[in-house]
């Protein structure tokens, strides 16, 4: 093997395997066959032309020469099926071989040409200098191939062209590659006529000559094979980044070693060569950085009419869009429209995760053109797995299954060409959908990694916007409800500003909310003032204040409570005030005492003609027989005593009223109710004898003590078991129970009325008698209402005031044919000492 077959022999090797590595990366793709018989045929015409560059046998170097031009026919015919496979993406390969019928048929035939004498005589030796190479001998049908070679050329070039034109995306991108390896190896082989002769002389130029197949493929196979590819004009762009560096370092070096060897060859004549190589090499270390950044502006320069994301500008507005507190739908539509104008698409929609569903917000959905996707979504199920972008020109390029089947049937369903991702804190939060671009160039790995970015970007900003939103809902919401509460709301800070003042508060006090809010509390009403002042100095709530507002011509009562508020580390941020107009709570009030005491005097009234009109018309009438029966001694004497019993009973019935309307004032001082009970328990126990009641004693309160006038006492618990015994007629069971209770609402009235004690002593007294009606209840301390058949209805009114004069008050439960119950509240003093004294 002589030194010029060593190039061909490797590039036979790095093609074969390229071919396979190609294959084997997706098998499952037309393109990448056509690309495994085009690195094939590759293959034969680099074989022919090592085993012809080898051999001094004429036979086999013609044999040769003839099998290498028909492995260049079935290049051309192979790259034509490459065109037709990318082209034809769900053509079956029936298809795509009857469109290259004619084309096959060509090449079958010009194989066959190429066998005759007409196109090849054979092979003679040529001797040059140094060595003997074999040439071929071309018949005149050489010129029928090289037109025939041209015209196949030419014919590739316009239909890339064509197709190039109308495909987009990745069938657009894989078709741009194959002409960049067209131009590139044209480059070559320029380079290689020109300037590799120049430098190297025509015997090891040729050792660069196999190496066009390889950088045609290589260019071929990066657009077919790889996954994330480039957009060409961004390949365009780092290619000649890459060899402008190249060219610039290796000048560099070259003329660093030169000076350096002229300057040292004098001084150091057997180390100039070695200190000028360590110079260079220094140099161009050094010259690597900058080099590659003015390389790159340098291609930029070269290729600016190519379409690509302008990355910078991008992520400054998206950091402007970041920092502008938003509302959500605001956000997104700045964010759509900043992505839409960087990568050129007029689709894009944005779907945030909701409870069951990732819902459209942008744009805004109708019912026409609302996409809500599950969440056990295909697309939604690719992104969470993978955490990649998903891109349909892609999906393609990876191995099959069963999931990318579905995730490429809702992408082209929906007409999308990526989705992306938006994660927090590694959760997916919502996803963003890209339409094509209108450019029809692909996503490639660049605009792809802007949009990542952007993406996390975008999940910070919708979590802003949505703190925002709610804090602008939040402040609706209070807004409307503080404006349409019927009560006034008043809050200031520890300032003694007024931060809140509702339409309400601005009615009570005839103020202007526009002219208070921010102002001083001393613009509020001087009680109300004070009161919030109070409040603020001192931290100690207020509640149900009634104050009166003076006007000119009118006055106001509200009921004003207040209250400190403060922040979450206990920090005293201000004070509130609620105020409620009871101006007409209390004109009603007042209407209804009014009533209560016209009613209450026409049920006095009638009791006391009725109850007085009975011995009256008794009088009455014996009066009338007495001129008649006078002298009837037996007469005289019943009229006399009759007289003397309706006059006794006119007489108590006076008594009571009196009692009723002027109570004799109680004689308060200690005493222990226990005892009271128990002697008026012993009153009845003769009649609860006779009516076969059974008592029960429940004396569970361990205090007892009251201050208190034991005789009224006695007279209230005496009529209390006089009705429980004349409700239940003849059996039945009457229950006394004592009992200490706190902080229950009724307490607060009368710890109010007496301050020295917070307890109170209730004493409940229950019958099984026949109840009261429930319509009955409110009036059975009202005077001469009763439900016997007999007495004044004056005995509960009675207890009533004796009890309301004692400090206490009374409750009363009770349903039909259950029985009754009485609760008396009596505040409960502790001092026993003092008791024991007394």
């Amino acid at each position: 093997m002589n030194s010029e077959t060593v190039p061909i022999l490797g590039a036979v090797i790095i093609q074969s395997a390229l071919g396979l590595t190609v294959f084997l990366a997706n098998p499952r793709r037309k393109s990448n066959q056509c690309f495994l018989l085009l690195s094939f045929s590759a293959v034969g015409w680099l074989a022919a032309l090592y085993f012809g560059s080898t051999t001094t046998n004429l036979t086999i170097v013609t044999l040769c020469i003839r099998e290498a031009s028909a492995a260049g026919l079935l290049i051309l015919a192979t790259f034509n099926l490459l065109r037709l496979s990318i082209r034809e993406t769900s053509g079956t390969w029936g298809t795509i071989l009857n469109r290259s019928r004619v084309w096959i048929a060509l090449t079958v035939a010009m194989i066959g040409f190429c066998q005759t004498k007409f196109f090849l005589v054979g092979a003679q030796l040529v001797h040059r200098v140094g060595t003997t190479a074999p040439e071929p001998v071309y018949g005149s049908g050489v010129y029928v191939y090289a037109l025939w070679f041209a015209a196949a050329i030419i014919t590739l070039v316009i239909t890339c062209s064509r197709d190039l034109r109308t495909a987009s995306g990745g069938v657009r991108a894989e078709l741009a590659f194959i002409l960049i390896g067209a131009v590139s190896v044209m480059a070559f082989t320029l380079l290689l006529s020109f300037l590799l002769e120049y430098f190297f002389g025509p015997s090891r130029a040729i050792w660069f000559a196999p190496f066009r197949i390889i950088i045609f493929s290589l260019v071929i196979a990066y657009g077919i094979a790889t996954r994330k590819i480039l957009e060409v004009g961004f390949f365009l762009r780092r290619a000649m980044a890459y060899v402008l560096v190249v060219v610039y370092l290796l000048v560099l070096y070259g003329f660093v070693w030169w000076l350096t060897f002229n300057v040292f060859a004098p001084l150091l004549p057997s180390k100039s060569t070695s200190l000028a190589h360590i110079v260079a090499a220094l140099v161009v270390a050094f010259a690597m950085a900058p080099a590659r950044g003015l390389s790159q502006r340098l291609a930029d320069r070269l290729f600016v009419g190519t379409r690509r994301i302008d990355f910078q500008a991008t992520m400054n507005q998206a950091t402007a869009i970041l920092k502008s507190v938003t509302t959500l739908r605001e956000l997104l539509e700045r964010f759509a429209g900043t992505i839409a104008q960087a990568v050129g698409t007029d689709r894009v929609l944005i779907l945030l995760a909701q409870k069951e569903v990732y819902a459209q917000h942008h744009p805004p959905p109708t019912r026409e053109s609302r996409i809500d996707l599950s969440k056990d979504h295909p697309l939604l199920t690719y992104l969470r797995t993978s955490g990649q972008p998903i891109v349909l020109d892609e999906l393609d390029r990876i191995r099959p299954t069963p999931e990318v089947h579905r995730v490429i049937a809702q992408m082209r369903h929906l007409n999308l060409a990526v989705g992306m991702g938006i994660f927090a804190r590694d959760q997916l939060e919502g996803v963003m959908l890209l339409g094509p671009r209108l450019s029809g160039r692909i996503y490639g790995s660049v605009e792809q990694n802007a949009l990542q970015v952007l993406c996390g970007q975008l999940a910070v900003a919708i979590e802003n916007a949505e703190l925002f939103t709610e804090v602008q809902n939040a402040k609706i919401y209070n807004e409307t409800l503080l404006e349409n509460l019927t009560t006034g709301v008043i809050a200031a800070g520890i300032d003694e500003r007024i931060t809140v003042f509702n339409s309400e508060a601005g009615q009570i006090t005839e103020l202007n909310s526009r002219d208070i809010l921010d102002h001083a509390i001393d613009e509020l009403p001087e009680v109300l003032r004070n009161t919030l002042r109070d409040t603020l100095r001192t931290g100690e709530s207020q509640e149900n204040n009634d104050l009166v507002l003076r006007f000119d011509d009118r006055g106001v009562i509200v009921r004003a409570s207040t209250s400190i508020f403060r922040g979450e580390d206990r920090q005293v941020l201000g004070a509130l005030m609620v105020l409620t107009d009871i101006t007409a709570l209390k004109r009603l009030e007042l209407q209804i005492r009014r009533s209560d005491r016209l009613a209450s005097l026409g049920t006095l009234s009638a009791g006391m003609a009725h109850e007085i009109k009975n011995p009256l018309v008794s009088i009455k009438t014996f009066a009338q027989l007495l001129p008649e029966r006078y002298h009837d001694s037996d007469f005289r004497e019943t009229f006399s005593n009759l007289i003397g019993h309706e006059i006794d009973r006119i007489d108590s019935l006076v008594n009571q009223l009196l009692r009723f309307a002027r109570p004799t004032k109680p004689h308060l001082k200690p005493m222990h109710v226990h005892d009271v009970l128990e002697k008026s328990l012993l009153l009845i126990g003769h009649r609860l004898y006779e009516k076969d009641i059974k008592l029960i004693r429940s004396w569970e309160a361990n205090v007892d003590t009251i201050r208190a006038d034991a005789d009224q006492l006695e007279q209230v618990f005496l009529n209390f078991f006089i009705n429980a015994m004349d409700a239940m007629k003849r059996g039945g069971e009457l229950s006394v129970r004592t009992q200490i209770r706190t902080d229950e609402e009724w307490v607060a009235a009368i710890t109010h009325s007496n301050g020295q004690s917070q307890d109170v002593l209730r004493i409940t007294i229950r019958d099984t008698g026949e109840g009261i009606r429930g319509e009955d209840i409110p009036h059975v301390f009202d005077p001469f209402f009763s439900t016997k058949d007999y007495g004044t209805g004056l005995g509960l009114s009675v207890v009533h005031g004796i009890i309301q004069e004692h400090g206490g008050q009374i409750e009363v439960e009770s349903e039909l044919k259950k029985g009754t119950a009485f609760h008396i509240l009596l505040p409960l003093v502790r001092f026993d000492c003092e008791v024991a004294a007394a």
